[in-house]
């Protein structure tokens, strides 16, 4: 039941007596907010509006009370809240007086009104001109870098994560291992040098909260404003937003069917960013000759090679090529990975492979940058390699994706051959399609999102006038059932784009023909 009083009597009270609205004071005694609450918001707010002027005396505890129909107490406490936050203050004995507090302007004296402009950074700048693709949070469709999260041991998971929350281990539960759980630590640089060639320690190993958190943290640990990035061209979008917001200016390393161009490298570089063992986003694998040149390239220029080794796992035909790294003997290499690929995106647990040269000063800015990871799960991570879960679970992996690549390009040749055809590459779990003719992909991209196909064009991985047009689409995530229908409908799209019907063909010429 809300209850409304009239103005508070001023027959006993001095002139200096506020005469309180006591209708704006509303008492909803079936609220589960306590009355205590209710009144302290109720006076605040008319002494933030300024109804309730600087320097006038409130009613004591017992008229309010009163008046309320509240026990004292309840008034006391919301008297004693406003004046431990500053709204009021208690003198001359216990008179309460409104505090004289700062000027608001007229558009604030109206909550919700005003909106405030402030100065940002360049940092904060940076990302106002990132266009995103936007995607159907619900669909999967033909996302790239999608991994198919139904396949993933999940029950097995579970059983280890218990062991931990249940059987605690307190020292998972405290400001511990900023830089990754030791095991885990380990237990990484022991898989590295057994499947990628990567030549580290574990005190090497520093674990992010994510491949693109450890991108962010060497874009500030490496760079400063105004120098040079060598990145490839197309590159990976996210890495280039976060070089840039770090005030790097970025040279193009053209990257086509026929490899790296490292004929022309800047005159001076600081770092060199590139995708080599599944190059984001055509997937081709830089040869053995060219990764030698790139590595005397950046020991020559004093460079950083920024290594991103985001899923070679998923090779299709033989074994996975061996990260770069392992040739570096200048020790230029910084080495990134991910379990976002091979087990799920959720788990949001990167690493970086430091030189030595790098090891201390980087651990000292990670330790203050906030990318620490949830220690109760890197120690399931730990666990999920150490018996042997993951090695299972890529094995497995491995021959469906090899299955559904090759089911998905049989397909895909049958509805879309006609305007597009894909890159040649055989590791990764997307595949990049280029357009036969030039045409507007981005365009096309976006009529496939309003249907939730959830396809990217090439074109948004380039900074060149003359972007590489098509299509970056994911498969693995999808059996032949659903590529059969997610196909149809972009092959449905794409012709009606490109190759309108005889009478649409005629309506659009009546058209311009009416408007000319």
């Amino acid at each position: 039941m809300l209850e409304r009083s009239t103005l508070l009597p001023n027959n006993k009270a001095s002139s200096q007596t506020v005469r309180l609205p006591l209708d704006a004071l509303v008492i909803d005694r079936s609220s589960r907010e306590p009355i205590q609450q209710q009144i302290y918001l109720a006076l605040r707010d008319l002494i933030l509006r300024r109804v309730l002027t600087a320097g006038l005396k409130l009613p004591s505890s017992r008229e309010l009370s009163k008046y309320l129909t509240v026990s004292r107490n309840t008034v006391v406490r919301a008297y004693e809240q406003l004046n431990s936050e500053g709204y009021v203050e208690t003198r001359q004995g216990s008179n309460t007086y409104v505090v004289d507090l700062p000027a608001a302007s007229p558009a604030a004296a109206v909550v919700g009104q005003r909106e405030v402009v402030q100065n940002t950074s360049r940092f904060l700048k940076t990302f106002d001109d990132v266009q995103r693709f936007e995607f159907s949070e619900n669909y999967v469709s033909l996302r790239p870098s999608t991994p198919d999260v139904s396949s993933f041991p999940f029950k097995t998971w579970n059983r280890i994560l218990g062991r931990y929350l249940i059987h605690r281990s307190l020292d998972l539960f405290y400001y511990n291992y900023t830089l990754g759980y030791p095991p885990l630590q380990e237990a990484i640089a022991n898989y590295l040098q057994a499947y990628r060639g990567v030549r580290c320690e574990p005190d090497q190993v520093i674990v992010t909260n994510g491949a693109q958190a450890g991108l962010d943290l060497l874009s500030r640990a490496l760079l400063d404003e105004g120098d040079v990035v060598w990145m490839e061209e197309p590159g990976y979008v996210n890495a280039r937003i976060v070089f840039q917001a770090a005030g790097a200016r970025l040279k193009p390393l053209n990257v086509a069917s026929t490899g790296w161009d490292l004929s022309n490298p800047p005159e001076e570089i600081a770092a060199i960013y590139t995708t080599p063992s599944c190059q984001h986003p055509l997937g081709l694998t830089m040869l053995m000759e060219q990764r030698l040149r790139l590595l005397e390239i950046a020991d020559r220029k004093a460079a950083w090679i920024i290594e991103d080794d985001f899923d070679s796992e998923y090779r299709s035909t033989g074994r996975s090529i061996p990260a770069m790294q392992g040739h570096d003997d200048y020790g230029r290499t910084i080495y990134v990975g991910t379990f976002a690929k091979t087990l799920f995106p959720a788990i949001r647990i990167g690493f970086l492979v430091l030189p030595r040269s790098l090891c201390q000063s980087v651990k000292r800015a990670a330790q203050f940058c906030g990318h620490q990871v949830s220690l109760p799960l890197q120690a399931t991570l730990t666990d999920f390699i150490l018996e042997g879960h993951f090695a299972r679970h890529l094995r497995r992996m491995r021959r469906l994706y090899a299955q559904r690549r090759e089911h998905f390009l049989r397909i895909s040749r049958e509805l879309l051959g006609k305007w597009l055809e894909p890159y040649e590459a055989d590791v990764g779990i997307q595949i990049a399609f280029r357009f036969l003719r030039d045409v507007d992909d981005a365009a096309i991209a976006r009529k496939a999102n309003e249907a939730n196909l959830n396809v990217i064009p090439l074109s948004r991985y380039s900074q060149s006038d003359k972007p590489l047009r098509g299509f970056l689409l994911g498969y693995v995530a999808l059996d032949e059932r659903r590529m059969q229908s997610y196909l149809s409908q972009l092959a449905d799209i794409v012709s009606h784009s490109l190759d309108p019907s005889p009478e649409r063909q005629e309506t659009e010429t009546a058209v311009i023909a009416d408007q000319s």
